[in-house]
C-alpha cells in the first residue's frame, strides 16, 4: 500500500515536468521551424547594418546579401561609400571568399580567417546546420544560440520567425554583430519582401 502510495506523487511529478518541458521548447521549435523553411526555400536575401572587430578596427559595414542555405553566395557592400559596390562571392560555406573585381582590404575576425564579408555566410550556415546549443523566449520573439566549432552565433526572431539581430562570437569574444532588414527568401518569388524593415 505504501508502495502505491509513493507511486502516485512520482507520477505527478513525471507529468508536471512533461508539461513544463513542451512549454519549454516553443522557442526551439521556432528555431527549427526557421531552419525548414530556409532549407526548403534553399537561401535567402538581407540587408545587414554590422559591426566587425578585426582586433584592430572595427567597421562598420552595410551589406547586401543573397545567399543559399549553405551559406553560399553574393555579398555586396552598400556602405561605407568608398567601398560601396565592391561584391564578394561567398564558397565553401562562407570558408572561403571569391572577388569579382577588386578585394576588399578589411582584415580577418580574430582567431579565424574570416573576413568580416564571410560573416553572412557563416550566420546563413548556423541557422541551416549548426547544432542549436540553446532557445529562449524574448519579448517580441525567439533567441537561438548556435554552436559551429569555435564559433557561436547568437540569432533573434521576431514572432513571425523571422531573424532580426544576428551575432558571431568566436572563443566566447564577440566578433560581429548585425541588424538584419528587408529580408525575403530566396526560392520562388526573389523580390517578396517577407519583412521590410526589421531594424
Amino acid at each position: 500500500m505504501r508502495r502505491r502510495l509513493l507511486a502516485v506523487p512520482m507520477m505527478l511529478c513525471l507529468c508536471l515536468l512533461c508539461a513544463c518541458a513542451d512549454g519549454g521548447n516553443e522557442p526551439l521549435q521556432a528555431a527549427l521551424d526557421y531552419r525548414t523553411e530556409l532549407l526548403g526555400q534553399g537561401g535567402c536575401a538581407f540587408e545587414l547594418e554590422a559591426q566587425a572587430d578585426t582586433g584592430e578596427m572595427v567597421w562598420a559595414l552595410t551589406l547586401s546579401c543573397a545567399l543559399d542555405a549553405a551559406g553560399n553566395g553574393t555579398v555586396t557592400v552598400l556602405a561605407p561609400e568608398s567601398i560601396a559596390g565592391i561584391s564578394a562571392v561567398c564558397e565553401d560555406g562562407g570558408a572561403s571568399l571569391r572577388y569579382e573585381d577588386l578585394a576588399l582590404g578589411l582584415g580577418t575576425l580574430p582567431d579565424t580567417e574570416l573576413s568580416p564579408a564571410q560573416a553572412p555566410g557563416r550566420l546563413v550556415r548556423a541557422w541551416a546546420e549548426a547544432w542549436i546549443n540553446s532557445a529562449g523566449a524574448e519579448q517580441d520573439g525567439t533567441l537561438a544560440c548556435y554552436e559551429d566549432g569555435d564559433l557561436t552565433v547568437l540569432t533573434w526572431f521576431n514572432g513571425e520567425g523571422i531573424p532580426t539581430r544576428a551575432e558571431l562570437a568566436v572563443n566566447g569574444q564577440l566578433r560581429f554583430s548585425a541588424q538584419i532588414r528587408n529580408f525575403s527568401w530566396k526560392a520562388g518569388n526573389e523580390h517578396e519582401t517577407v519583412e521590410e524593415n526589421l531594424g
